[in-house]
């Protein structure tokens, strides 16, 4: 089985319409969504709408999620941040928002596990070091595990003697999950912070046990108009055009 596999896709319908779609181009029908929803960006009623619609997903609640459905407080988030999630809950129809308040923290499938952040702490936890990787190891059984949060491209595996061994994720670069544990962060989809500004996804077969990062052009000026006229704080607009 191959799965589309993303995360954070925060608000931003433009860049999650270019991820679908490239999936679509590529047969891909069966999805994973790492969580995030919303948050960020201008439009968490379309994507939640989006999200809904496929058939086939795993999905997982983010933070912005948690704080959305009132289950996180908003004092733990920058005041832009803040201000993206009161929007989100004023703008989002009652079904969209019962959706995004019903996620589960956690997935587990023959195939995978799903966290937003990390095993042992799914909604608050980045995932940003080789001991977090090794500190997470007894937190779950079925490899790999697919987490978010961060924004940042990236896998964990078990190396040699038990080493755990860590880099940040390229387009065409191809991480194995057929031997010991691994993790991957497939960046996101939304609001990158890798320094490209495309938006990230990537594509994992159950059967060779390979997943591939793969980025997507979306029309970011189209977005960046749009908050605007919304009168979004400028810094979550700006940040789009540089992907940090």
């Amino acid at each position: 089985m191959r799965y589309g596999v993303f995360s954070d896709v925060h608000g931003n319908y433009e860049a999650l319409k270019a991820v679908l779609e490239f999936y679509r181009k590529n047969a891909v029908t069966d999805f994973v969504c790492c969580g995030d929803v919303v948050g960020y960006g201008p439009q968490p009623q379309e994507c939640a709408d989006a999200l809904r619609s496929l058939e086939k997903l795993h999905i997982v609640m983010g933070n912005h999620d948690a704080a959305l459905a009132g289950k996180m407080e908003t004092r733990w988030f920058n005041a832009n941040a803040a201000w993206a999630i009161e929007f989100s809950r004023k703008v989002m129809s009652g079904q969209a928002l019962a959706y995004v308040a019903a996620l589960p923290e956690r997935a587990e499938t023959p195939d995978f596990t799903v966290v937003h952040g990390s095993p042992r702490k799914p909604l608050t936890e980045y995932m940003l070091s080789e001991g977090q990787f090794s500190d997470n190891l007894k937190g779950w059984s079925v490899s790999p595990c697919f987490v978010g949060h961060s924004h940042m491209p990236q896998y964990f595996r078990e190396g040699p003697a038990g080493i755990p061994e860590t880099d940040f994720l390229k387009p065409a670069v191809r991480v194995s999950a057929a031997h010991g544990k691994v993790m991957i962060n497939p960046g996101s989809v939304g609001q990158p912070r890798d320094g490209d500004p495309r938006a990230a996804c990537g594509i994992y077969d159950s059967g060779t046990k390979n997943f591939e990062l793969y980025r997507v052009f979306y029309d970011v000026e189209k977005v960046q108009r749009m908050m605007e006229g919304l009168g979004m704080p400028a810094l979550l607009a700006g940040r789009l055009s540089f992907g940090f």
